[in-house]
């Protein structure tokens, strides 16, 4: 399928979600596989901080609860290069528009046998609150999935309310995770098993959840996401959860940055990620500069 029926369209913004089928060949799948497989095993992007696991990190990278290796991209060029990335992009476009571009893509891995279940959350819960951000989010299983391995569940219509409140999994400010705490019911929840070539397609606001896999085999996906030019938000509002966090991963962010030869890989990603035609893209670029500045002018204590 590349493209969406106006019925298709309609119903994705009605309820914050859509199930598409044959997406994928198996061919692509048996590659993003593969590739998935590859880098996961050479643990890509881990000192870099983009591979970490969504849940405390107390047992290190050996035994992740729910690997995500975000940007795989940066690693493997191919996986743009994809026909599925380009068919991905024009459903993007139909439902956001001609503007849509793509915004990142992530690996998931969760090991066979585990309880741990990726808690109902909002995307733009992550996000900074004075950004707009409006994006879609492509998910594409590797293997069927149904509830016996952790399939997703959305909340009709949660797209048109506010961001609710969230807080770190277990109230643990060293977890990448966020868990969303109250203003739903889950009981609402429509579940989308899914089959080989199959993928839902989910706004950022929309409330998504995924359960354990106590099957025997490990439960794999490949996300893309599409969005439009970021600008200011048109409220004001804050995301407390996010204030004081001290994610395992910062440290490993931080040293990777300052070692020799790293920054020039990190600051020419941030480059090719620029979007030069958006005024508030260089608003942010300039505040970003002048507190590194600052930063670099504060005498150490």
């Amino acid at each position: 399928m590349t493209t969406l029926s106006q019925s298709q369209c309609g119903n994705f913004w009605k309820d914050g979600f859509l199930r598409l089928e044959n997406v994928a060949t198996h061919a692509e799948l048996k590659t993003l596989r593969s590739v998935g497989d590859r880098l996961l095993r050479e643990k890509a992007g881990f000192n870099e901080g983009l591979l970490f696991d969504f849940y405390p990190e107390g047992e290190g990278p050996e035994k992740p609860k729910l690997a995500q290796l975000h940007h795989p991209s940066h690693f493997e060029r191919s996986l743009l290069e994809m026909d599925l990335a380009r068919r991905a992009q024009r459903v993007a476009m139909q439902l956001l528009g001609p503007k849509a571009r793509f915004v990142s893509d992530s690996f998931f891995h969760k090991p066979s046998h585990t309880e741990a279940v990726t808690p109902w959350h909002q995307d733009e819960a992550f996000t900074d609150p004075r950004i707009e951000h409006r994006e879609v989010n492509f998910w594409f299983p590797l293997q069927p999935v149904s509830l016996q391995n952790g399939c997703m569940q959305f909340i009709p219509g949660s797209h048109l309310g506010p961001v609710l409140p969230h807080g770190p999994i277990g109230g643990d400010p060293t977890t990448h995770g966020l868990e969303c705490t109250s203003g739903f019911e889950s009981k609402d929840a429509v579940i989308c098993p899914l089959q080989l070539g199959d993928c839902t397609i989910h706004g950022g606001r929309t409330l998504h959840f995924a359960g354990p896999n106590p099957s025997d085999a490990p439960r794999y996906a490949y996300s893309m996401v599409f969005g439009l030019p970021r600008r200011a938000s048109s409220e004001v509002r804050t995301f407390p959860w996010n204030d004081n966090r001290k994610l395992s991963r910062d440290q490993r962010v931080h040293e990777s940055r300052r070692a020799q030869g790293s920054f020039w890989p990190y600051l020419y990603r941030k480059v090719k990620e620029f979007d030069y035609t958006n005024p508030y893209e260089w608003r942010l670029g300039a505040h970003r500069v002048a507190r590194l500045i600052k930063k670099g002018r504060t005498p150490a204590k």
